[in-house]
């Protein structure tokens, strides 16, 4: 399932980054981009989501940080684990995708395009404020 996860992940580059999006043909932020892709395989029940709300479900599910990651966990960035900001999908060692590149003011497609705001395979420390990262135990594993 963790290679279906990513794959799916794969097929929403360009998706535009919308402030509070949820679904792939409105637009996505960075939690709605997750929340999506992990609500497809039954990972995440519904809900509206933030990047601290999925840190704090798959930390109680998981039991924090680990050291090795594979494909699929996922990326938090923000000041403090109290304070997380924005989530990404970890897809090798060095790279993240994920919504990113708006913010508050990203309300609508022309928003997205005038700030390139979009789904996007990043380098993992395109940020400097990592941090968490969390191992996603996915069903059968």
């Amino acid at each position: 399932m963790r290679k279906h996860v990513v794959n799916l992940a794969l097929t929403l580059v360009g998706c535009p980054y919308i402030w509070g999006g949820g679904n792939p043909w409105t637009g996505l932020d960075c939690s709605g981009f997750v929340v999506w892709v992990y609500q497809v395989f039954g990972l995440l029940p519904s809900g509206d989501w933030t990047a601290q709300g999925v840190y704090e479900h798959f930390s109680r599910q998981v039991g924090g940080n680990k050291k090795l990651f594979d494909k699929g966990d996922l990326v938090f960035y923000g000041s403090s684990i109290q304070h997380i900001t924005h989530v990404m999908v970890r897809l090798s060692a060095t790279l993240v995708i994920g919504a990113s590149g708006g913010g508050r003011s990203t309300l609508t497609l022309e928003d997205a395009r005038r700030a390139g705001a979009q789904v996007k395979v990043k380098g993992i420390n395109y940020r400097s404020d990592i941090v968490a990262t969390l191992h996603v135990t996915f069903p059968g594993e």
